[in-house]
């Protein structure tokens, strides 16, 4: 059985790598039905000077070529935050089925004090994929005030 808070204590990991690795702290990864790790993927905004270099982006990137569609219908996204609607769009164009994450974009904006108007896009990963040809299962913010605690020490 798979174990969804496992593996989003698993992607808050890779968002602390991230920070580490001097970029935002954002992770995320693929799992297969059985829960088994498939890919892993950081922020890298800041190293990459990249705007959009985040985990979601990065992780399918590394998809390409790799999985076909029926596979990844299959698969999950686990996220330590919930995807932007940017990424949200790049897990729906690349066929995987289902999209987990730990902690709510209000929630993370909240801790890090996000005041900049660039940096919010009020529209819920869940509303935007419904709009979607296919379905997305959409769960979270499943680890709200787990997660909080963690990015508010992260962030500190």
């Amino acid at each position: 059985m798979i174990n969804d808070t496992e593996l989003l204590h698993t992607s808050l990991q890779i968002a602390r790598r991230s920070q580490e690795n001097g970029n935002l702290p954002f992770g995320c990864l693929l799992a297969d039905k059985e829960g088994n790790i498939l890919e892993e993927a950081e922020n890298t905004v800041l190293s990459n000077q990249d705007s959009i270099a985040h985990c979601e982006i990065n992780l399918v990137h590394k998809l390409a070529g790799k999985y076909d569609e029926s596979y990844l219908q299959e698969c999950t996204l686990y996220a330590s935050t919930e995807p932007c609607p940017m990424c949200a769009g790049a897990i729906f164009w690349s066929g995987i089925g289902k999209l987990v994450f730990a902690l709510s974009k209000n929630g993370y904006h909240a801790i890090a004090g996000t005041s900049k108007p660039a940096h919010i896009f009020d529209l819920s990963s869940e509303k935007l994929l419904q709009y979607g040809g296919r379905k997305i299962i959409v769960s979270g913010p499943l680890m709200e005030k787990e997660a909080s605690i963690f990015y508010k020490e992260l962030l500190r």
